[in-house]
């Protein structure tokens, strides 16, 4: 009976260490939080606000998200263009380097919904699909914001 419980148990221990690839475990790494949503504009557009912490021990990027309302989601960043503040699609996604915090934030990277096909009122949240190039998709929770309160800090702590 002893020799069958080590057998079981060694049997047991064989199956724990085949647990799958290491992918799975690295997006329970890869958090977001400050998720927040300026749609509340009576617009076609609005601005999605968050940031993405990679510990992960590998690099990552941002493709894209979706958002319930928004005809698209696109990323962008604030560019000067001499005296200029311009706006710009980013294109390839949004390196997120490992062990890095990447903040898309007002002023700076941000997702902008495209085309609104909802209305969104403040205080209301929505659901936020964001692809990732190796941990694949996550869903966040955006707070719809006042717009007069949508200027987050773009600090470097």
């Amino acid at each position: 009976m002893r020799r069958f419980t080590l057998i079981a148990l060694f049997c047991l221990a064989l199956l724990a260490a085949c647990g799958g690839d290491d992918d799975a475990h690295e997006a329970g790494r890869l958090t977001v939080d400050d998720v927040t949503a300026n749609l509340a504009l009576p617009s076609d557009t609005g601005a999605i606000y968050l940031h993405i912490h990679n510990e992960t021990g590998r690099d990552e990027a941002l493709l894209g998200a979706t958002v319930p309302g928004c005809a698209a989601v696109e990323i962008h960043d604030m560019i000067m263009d001499g005296d200029v503040m311009k706006m710009r699609p980013v294109d390839g996604g949004v390196p997120i380097p490992a062990g890095e915090t990447v903040k898309l934030g007002h002023g700076g990277l941000h997702m902008m919904c495209i085309g609104k096909t909802a209305d969104f009122a403040v205080g209301d949240s929505v659901p936020v699909t964001l692809e990732f190039a190796n941990a694949g998709a996550m869903e966040v929770t955006a707070e719809i914001i006042d717009p007069t309160d949508s200027h987050m800090e773009m600090d470097d702590d």
